[in-house]
């Protein structure tokens, strides 16, 4: 059985008297892909944030190999966690090199200047999600699917244990929704945990191997793809009728709305 490597347990949270998250409780294990899905507002952006140690709850906790979270510093916990946010601007010009190399950062203390490993790593991230032919274009000048790649390999760069994403398909065309969905999948078969919270119900069920549904605060359903997506499931956390058959080439559920409830 694998050891718990990310964990928050009975996890509360809110703002100004509205209760967000409600006693939710996660686990991320090696090698795992976990999808969370869920209406607007159910608290998915809140969620990342807890677990990324961005912002503490109010009660509850959150480890990472079995260490409270609010116990590391924030170099320690950029070591073991990436995190792609909604809505990242770049306001300094970067080039697409420079941008990348952020996520060297925590791995040196003090005044940083790059070195050999650094370039290398950097490289091979630029590489892996095949950005490197953009290496010295401004991040600003760069499509929006370019741009997504371009913060995953920042993430990559890091040398993290858990990838974080949240809503990493907004604004996205179906190419580049279908070229993350095939990056994914890659570096998570190649080791790396990833945690994605969506509101894209296909987009989730083509990738993650393991599903929740996040409503009223806590984890609704939770389980295989299949197990999650069905016409009942959906009915009672989206409030939709929705016709749920299978991806004839994928294999995997497939939701098509039908009305509203």
């Amino acid at each position: 059985m694998k050891d718990d490597l990310l964990e928050c347990k009975e996890v509360l949270f809110g703002y100004n008297g509205h209760t967000v998250l409600n006693g939710a409780s996660l686990t991320v294990s090696p090698e795992d892909f976990v999808g969370v899905i869920g209406p607007n507002g159910a608290g998915k952006s809140t969620l990342i944030k807890i677990m990324s140690g961005l912002i503490r709850p109010l009660q509850g906790r959150v480890t990472f190999g079995g260490r409270d979270l609010a116990s590391l510093s924030r170099r320690d916990v950029a070591k073991k966690m990436a995190v792609v946010a909604q809505e990242e601007t770049s306001e300094f010009g970067f080039t697409v090199r420079e941008e990348v190399m952020l996520g060297r950062a925590p791995h040196h203390g003090g005044l940083y200047f790059e070195n050999r490993s650094d370039r290398t790593i950097v490289e091979a991230a630029m590489e892996k999600t095949r950005v490197a032919h953009l290496s010295n274009r401004r991040i600003e000048a760069l499509s929006g699917g370019e741009r997504q790649r371009v913060r995953i390999a920042r993430g990559i760069a890091q040398q993290p244990k858990v990838l974080l994403l949240d809503e990493p398909t907004n604004h996205l065309d179906l190419y580049s929704q279908i070229s993350l969905m095939e990056l994914l999948r890659e570096i998570n078969k190649e080791g790396l945990s990833i945690l994605l919270v969506s509101h894209d119900i296909n987009f989730v069920a083509e990738s993650c191997d393991q599903l929740n549904i996040l409503h009223n605060g806590n984890f609704r359903f939770s389980g295989t793809p299949r197990q999650v997506i069905t016409p009942e499931n959906l009915a009672a956390s989206f409030r939709i009728r929705a016709l749920v058959d299978t991806n004839p080439v994928t294999g995997a559920p497939r939701m098509t709305p039908v009305g509203i409830l």
